[in-house]
């Protein structure tokens, strides 16, 4: 069973407050992770209230429902908020401390030949092995839409969809002026309020367009409805964003690295770690042949192929943090979260 809450209260303190009411427990958890995870990268005890405290100025000046939200969250689970603030910045904090590439995650959307089939989004979500139960697919109902979003206790979003017909996936990036200038808004945050307010790839993108952000990630939209179906990356990054259309197939795949050429110079990851090439290019040649009318199946058992290291496990006896904790396909007919536990080939090796 994968862990699932629904939430129905349309105010965003009080539907934190019940969150945080009912997940205390778990909401502590994520706190304690990360705290011990900022201490060890930062080489001392982080002081939370000082990072909180920038993390939630940039929330509330940028989307201050989800500030409320978090506000609601730290007072249902009786925790300060400026930890829950941090939690929610943990990609800032993280690149702030020490800048050190973490790779994670590869995504893949095909918007296939037929102009009335639906697109197929895929993704693994690659993450310390700490948070193996610490996610959830939390349910947010809305007064004209739902929103279903694959996160960890305390984060107010990440990989999702809404029932107007969007989807975002969602992996890590890396650019040389990361964690900078501080803490700016975090992007979980910013991928949270593109399903909460935008129906469109359109719509979402120019939302993003705006979003004024510390550390790098690649938010990979992809939208379908009466009007038809379309797809793009947004590169988040300080000074950006940049951006990645589908190829000519119409398959966009995403892994760890900047695609945008105007931005791939100060990309600082695929030199030292060029697995995140390796993982694109397994993706793109097995797939090539199935662009035409895709199917999740057909993605997941590309995905499955352990040579590239989309589908990572932690080898026994090797200190492997970073594991294969989801694998995620979007439902966007239905504006469904489809989820399960571990890589796309179903071994649960943590």
């Amino acid at each position: 069973m994968i862990r699932a809450y629904t939430s129905t209260d349309s105010d965003p303190f009080e539907r934190g407050h019940e969150f945080g009411q009912v997940h205390a427990v778990q909401v502590a958890h994520t706190v304690d992770v990360y705290r011990d995870m900022f201490s060890h990268h930062g080489g001392t005890r982080i002081d939370l209230v000082d990072l909180g405290t920038q993390a939630l100025k940039a929330i509330a000046a940028w989307a201050p429902d989800l500030a409320d939200e978090i506000t609601g969250i730290a007072e249902g689970a009786r925790l300060p908020v400026t930890d829950i603030a941090a939690i929610n910045a943990r990609t800032e904090i993280l690149a702030m401390l020490d800048g050190r590439p973490r790779s994670e995650c590869s995504a893949v959307v095909l918007l296939g030949d037929d102009p009335d089939s639906p697109p197929v989004a895929v993704q693994t979500w690659d993450w310390t092995r700490d948070m193996a139960e610490g996610w959830l697919v939390w349910t947010i109902e809305h007064e004209n839409r739902t929103v279903h979003t694959l996160t960890e206790y305390g984060v107010v979003g990440k990989i999702g969809v809404n029932s107007l017909g969007l989807g975002l996936l969602f992996t890590r990036l890396h650019h040389e002026d990361d964690g900078q200038e501080g803490i700016g808004l975090p992007v979980h945050v910013a991928a949270r309020r593109v399903l909460d307010e935008c129906d469109s790839v359109t719509s979402a993108a120019y939302l993003l367009a705006s979003a004024d952000v510390s550390a790098s990630s690649s938010l990979n939209l992809v939208s379908y409805g009466a009007e038809g179906k379309a797809a793009i990356t947004a590169e988040l990054h300080p000074g950006g964003p940049g951006w990645s259309t589908p190829e000519d197939d119409g398959m966009l795949v995403h892994t760890n690295h900047f695609l945008d050429p105007r931005v791939v110079p100060y990309d600082p990851f695929p030199s030292k770690h060029p697995g995140t090439l390796i993982r694109r290019d397994l993706l793109r040649r097995g797939l090539r042949r199935q662009t035409a009318r895709p199917s999740a199946d057909q993605v997941k058992e590309v995905m499955s192929r352990h040579a590239g290291g989309v589908c990572h496990h932690r080898a026994p006896g090797a200190d492997d943090d970073h594991i294969t904790l989801a694998t995620v396909e979007l439902d966007l007919p239905n504006g469904e979260l489809l989820a399960m536990e571990g890589g796309p080939c179903g071994d649960l090796t943590w």
